[in-house]
């Protein structure tokens, strides 16, 4: 590819694989997980490319299953699974530093806490916090729920019930990696005061929290100086 990545896919078994594309470097890599809805190239994640070739890094960006080029089908694949495809993902890559926006953060969050030892530091960009507790009141009269680009699915019931199960009251408490949080006061998909409230409870003693003033619930004008800010949490100047 002309921007210096190679196509990459990993069999997860039974039929199922991510499909996805690096940038060779030195190592710890960036590994961008994506939000609910989007897809692994985009703004944000092409920003991270530039960065990381800037500075001579491994850096790694895939479709979550039911997503993209990926197999699965949305709605249909639990969050537990989808969470353990991360955790996969990092025994290719080795320790390396997380980047999640939206859902990404949360299932970043919990590959964190699962295997601290492949994550270098973890940034959560509008960490989708609460999202999975509350997605029966998210669904319409067909069972549907919408992504914020305005993608419709069925959930089933399994999926809700796998999501329910998950413990995210204690998560910050047991996320032990450098962490930066990141949000925007002007939100609307999930409010800066969920992560407020996330990061007051983390006890790494290695964190940063920036609200950031009219920030919306992409945050592409200020990815650049997010991936800064990981690097300096990390000491990867």
């Amino acid at each position: 590819m002309s921007d210096g990545l190679r196509p990459w896919r990993l069999e997860l078994g039974d039929g199922e694989f991510l499909v996805g594309d690096e940038l060779a470097g030195d190592g710890p890599a960036y590994v961008f997980v994506h939000g609910l809805g989007a897809v692994r190239a985009g703004e944000k994640s092409g920003l991270l490319v530039a960065h990381a070739a800037r500075r001579g890094r491994r850096c790694l960006r895939f479709d979550l299953r039911g997503h993209g080029e990926s197999s699965g089908q949305l709605g249909r694949v639990a969050i537990s699974q989808i969470i353990a495809d991360v955790v996969r993902t990092l025994e290719q890559t080795g320790p390396a530093v997380v980047i999640g926006s939206s859902l990404g953060g949360l299932l970043g969050a919990y590959a964190a806490v699962a295997r601290p030892e492949l994550v270098r530091g973890l940034a959560l960009l509008a960490p989708a916090l609460g999202l999975l507790a509350t997605i029966p009141h998210r669904l319409d009269q067909a069972g549907r729920m919408w992504t914020s680009t305005g993608v419709g699915f069925y959930v089933e019931p399994a999926v809700i019930a796998d999501a329910e199960a998950l413990e995210e009251a204690t998560l910050p408490q047991r996320l032990q990696v450098p962490t930066l949080v990141v949000h925007g006061t002007a939100d609307d998909i999930i409010p800066h005061r969920q992560s407020e409230r996330f990061f007051a409870a983390l006890t790494t003693p290695r964190k940063h929290l920036w609200i950031v003033p009219g920030g919306d619930h992409r945050l592409n004008p200020v990815a650049a100086e997010v991936y800064r800010r990981i690097d300096e949490l990390v000491d990867l100047r």
